[in-house]
């Protein structure tokens, strides 16, 4: 398996974060390794989309988890990989919140393509989420 996790603690409610988390069409807004993000119905589990990279073609996610205001996770298989997205939200005393961005690469190919392509899924990770907290904020 290969992990990358950044976190960042912002001025800013889980509420407002978690409002640009299930709106798709701002995900290009706040990170800029996409292009956008259509789904195929609600912002629950099982729901389906296609996420499309800068270069490169669509591909698919599933939402696998979602806790309103606190996290979702959605997944991209990949053929011998599967990259797992992990977005969670943590109240902070004074209405703060962490952001915190996993990304898991897990399959039979992932020590091998998971150092290849991990360090370009996860590059702008912490622009993200400085991202992500200067629109909620707004």
């Amino acid at each position: 398996m290969w992990e990358y996790e950044h976190s960042a603690t912002v001025e800013v409610s889980a509420e407002a974060v978690w409002k640009l988390y299930t709106n798709p069409e701002s995900w290009g807004t706040w990170d800029s390794g996409i292009v956008g993000l259509t789904l195929d119905g609600p912002f629950v589990p099982g729901t389906t989309g296609k996420l499309t990279p800068k270069g490169q073609d669509p591909v698919t996610i599933t939402l696998v988890e979602v806790v309103e205001n606190r996290s979702f996770i959605d997944e991209t298989n990949l053929g011998g990989i599967v990259l797992r997205a992990i977005h969670r939200l943590e109240p902070v005393d004074g209405g703060r919140t962490r952001i915190t961005h996993r990304i898991e690469i897990t399959g039979p190919e992932a020590d091998t393509l998971g150092p290849q392509i991990g360090p370009a899924v996860t590059a702008g990770v912490p622009e993200t989420i400085t991202t992500l907290a200067r629109l909620a904020a707004a």
